[in-house]
């Protein structure tokens, strides 16, 4: 269509290269978020990846979607894109079975869909990524959460809430292997 187009492809929160920690990865993202912020641009729209062929909607998967709601902010759901992968490598019928319960449940992208946001299928084709664009292009740009608390409500990176669900989860993590830890004690 001639339409400029920038696509920013952030590490994910299960990103263990180079001994990356979802806060550093947190921290990238926001300082690039602020940056967008400060020079006026807005976003059409954000997508959260998903692979069908993954049989279980593991640990990983839900801190990453729970830190991804609370950088959009439920206000801006309707401009998200939940895009799934990996179809060729996943029974039909299973993954539509699949796609129907990450829609409908509310452990997984229940409050995403109801909130307007679109799933996707992406089948590895120009036309999948068209497709995702078409879509994104029809979306009126907004702010995201995470530039309201930093730049409107002068919140640090600790303070918003992707930084507070990571902290939850830091600490949920702590108990955990703390009470390993005593457990282990006792055993001994």
């Amino acid at each position: 269509s001639g339409r400029k187009v920038v696509l920013v492809d952030t590490p994910g929160f299960d990103d263990s290269r180079d001994g990356r920690t979802d806060t550093e990865i947190l921290r990238k993202i926001s300082e690039f978020m602020i940056s967008e912020y400060d020079q006026h641009r807005k976003l059409n729209g954000s997508i959260f990846f998903h692979r069908m062929s993954d049989p279980r909607f593991g640990g990983q998967s839900r801190r990453s979607l729970r830190i991804f709601r609370e950088l959009c902010g439920a206000a801006t759901f309707k401009n998200v894109v939940v895009l799934t992968t990996f179809w060729d490598r996943v029974n039909k019928q299973e993954g539509l079975a699949r796609e129907e319960e990450l829609k409908s449940n509310s452990n997984f992208f229940k409050d995403l869909v109801d909130g307007g946001a679109r799933f996707i299928r992406h089948d590895r084709e120009n036309n999948g990524a068209r497709q995702v664009l078409d879509h994104i292009f029809t979306l009126v740009p907004t702010t995201v959460q995470i530039q309201k608390e930093i730049r409107e409500e002068g919140k640090s990176l600790e303070e918003i809430a992707a930084g507070s669900a990571q902290r939850e989860e830091i600490n949920r993590m702590v108990a955990k292997h703390k009470k390993e830890m005593d457990d282990l004690n006792i055993e001994i």
